[in-house]
């Protein structure tokens, strides 16, 4: 049983027995995987609120030969999301976001295949969002859409307004950081929706379903 140590993003938890969770977490030396976190569902469980959406850790875990789940050892918390959803006042917006961010990439990447790019559009998604107030949290949001399709290699020949193909081509050309104020009153107004409608359309196609957070999503546009 080799242990293995990695940079990884929390993505879902799933319930096992009465006080364990299965967790998928995304590494940046190894991919996706998926493993046991042996007490986690207890009220003092020594993973606490290390294993939330898209919270950015250093993971311990042993591999077994013949397994698909590995054992977690241990974790430590390197950013977590929580904080920011709570200064945002339980944001259903950023709440909605982060869920939305954690079903793209739970279902678009591939067991045990590497991205260092998709690790690092995370890390700076992640820190856009716990940074943004209010509707700024639109700008990362369809940022991360925007690069999740581009590096999936099904970004579309884009038929838009000038509007949204300006959007998408700032983009392109920069990275998130260095996006200004007019970019982030874009995404959250009719250019950023027409961008989004388009990047879904394009990401269903690809995974050949829906996903369950967009009808929330669309929601919160209108």
């Amino acid at each position: 049983m080799p242990l293995c140590v990695a940079d990884a993003f929390i993505l879902r938890t799933y319930p096992l027995k009465e006080s364990d969770k299965i967790v998928s977490f995304f590494t940046r030396e190894w991919g996706k995987r998926r493993g046991v976190a042996r007490g986690a569902r207890r009220p003092k469980s020594k993973f606490g609120a290390m294993l939330e959406p898209l919270t950015q850790v250093r993971i311990q875990y042993f591999e077994r030969e013949g397994k698909d789940l590995s054992t977690i050892d241990h974790c430590e918390t390197v950013a977590s999301m929580m904080p920011a959803l709570a200064s945002n006042g339980g944001s259903l917006l950023h709440s909605v976001a982060v869920s939305l961010m954690v079903e793209v990439a739970d279902r678009m990447l591939p067991d045990h295949e590497v991205s260092d790019a998709t690790f690092r559009l995370l890390q700076v998604v992640t820190q856009a969002t716990r940074g943004a107030a209010g509707d700024a949290v639109w700008l990362p949001l369809s940022y991360y859409l925007y690069w999740m399709v581009r590096l999936g290699g099904f970004l579309p020949n884009l038929s838009l307004s000038p509007e949204a193909l300006t959007l998408a081509g700032n983009f392109a050309r920069q990275p998130l950081p260095a996006l200004d104020g007019g970019v982030a009153a874009a995404c959250a107004g009719a250019a950023g929706r027409e961008l989004r409608h388009a990047l879904y359309a394009a990401l269903t196609g690809h995974l050949e379903a829906h996903l369950r957070v967009w009808p929330m999503l669309l929601e919160l546009e209108s």
